[in-house]
């Protein structure tokens, strides 16, 4: 069974989504069914996998398992995001849930400089004594990344 809820992620991942979601200003299930909602309606690369199959007259989907169920309760997503997902999950070869676990941890690792900044704003809430230069510290992550 593919762990699907935030707590069954790596640490790293879950400590990324919560901290968007609290800046986000949502409950952490909320935050991650928008965001899943919104990937399941963006065109990615898995698509063009999905519409080469179904152009070959394959059949795409998942089958409605247990792991299914677990994230359509878990994320309460609606019926064209599970059914965009399951074509994809299926293109590639694996369950529903271990397609959406991959999702929720790639979302996690493509990190923006509003995250980095998080870190640094988490930091100083922490510690009130420490003093940083928000702005410059934005700038110099922008530099780094060549933005």
């Amino acid at each position: 069974m593919a762990l699907i809820e935030i707590e069954d992620l790596p640490a790293q991942s879950a400590d990324v989504l919560r901290r968007r979601a609290r800046a986000a200003g949502m409950a952490v299930t909320d935050y991650l069914r928008a965001e899943l909602i919104a990937r399941a309606r963006t065109r990615v690369p898995d698509d063009a996998v999905v519409d080469f199959l179904r152009s070959q007259g394959r059949e795409l989907g998942c089958e409605w398992d247990a792991d299914a169920a677990a994230l359509a309760d878990t994320y309460d997503l609606p019926a064209d995001a599970l059914d965009r997902f399951g074509c994809r999950a299926g293109a590639a070869g694996v369950s529903l849930a271990e397609y959406v676990r991959g999702q929720l941890i790639s979302m996690a690792r493509r990190t923006s400089v509003d995250d980095a900044l998080e870190e640094f704003r988490e930091a100083m809430r922490r510690d009130p004594g420490l003093a940083m230069d928000l702005e410059a510290i934005a700038a110099d992550i922008r530099y780094a990344r060549g933005l």
